[in-house]
């Protein structure tokens, strides 16, 4: 009997083992197609993340140069003003200047004239007293 029951034992065994074998198997293949859903929708989830991600990058970034492009119209039109204010004032003050000039030379003129009026008198009157000089000793 020890015969049989050492038969029994060993086909109960070995029932066991498969039954167990199976079982880890069934758990494996469950746990694999557990992880594989769960790895895919992650994926998933990830790759949405960084599209989301890309995406908001590149609207700031275009943003960004909009706004740059804005600046840069704006200080366009700045320089372009001040170059305008520039060119008045320059032309202002070589008016000025010319005016100057002008009121200068005329009343440097009008001094030369002064000068050539006194002088005349002048030399008039000496050329008066030479004659009135020479007239006492003529006599």
């Amino acid at each position: 009997m020890s015969n049989i029951s050492d038969i029994q034992a060993q086909k109960f065994a070995e029932a066991e083992t498969k039954r167990y074998n199976s079982q880890i198997k069934q758990l494996r293949s469950e746990n694999d197609r557990t992880y594989e859903v769960e790895s895919k929708s992650k994926e998933a989830m990830i790759k949405r993340m960084r599209d989301d991600y890309d995406t908001k990058i590149a609207n700031l970034k275009n943003e960004q140069e909009q706004k740059l492009v804005e600046i840069r119209d704006r200080q366009a039109r700045s320089v372009g003003e001040e170059n305008l204010r520039l060119q008045e004032e320059v032309e202002n003050l070589k008016k000025s200047h010319q005016d100057q000039v002008a009121e200068i030379k005329t009343s440097q003129q009008n001094e030369i004239q002064s000068l050539v009026e006194s002088h005349k008198k002048t030399i008039d009157g000496a050329k008066q007293k030479y004659v009135k000089e020479k007239s006492k000793f003529e006599v």
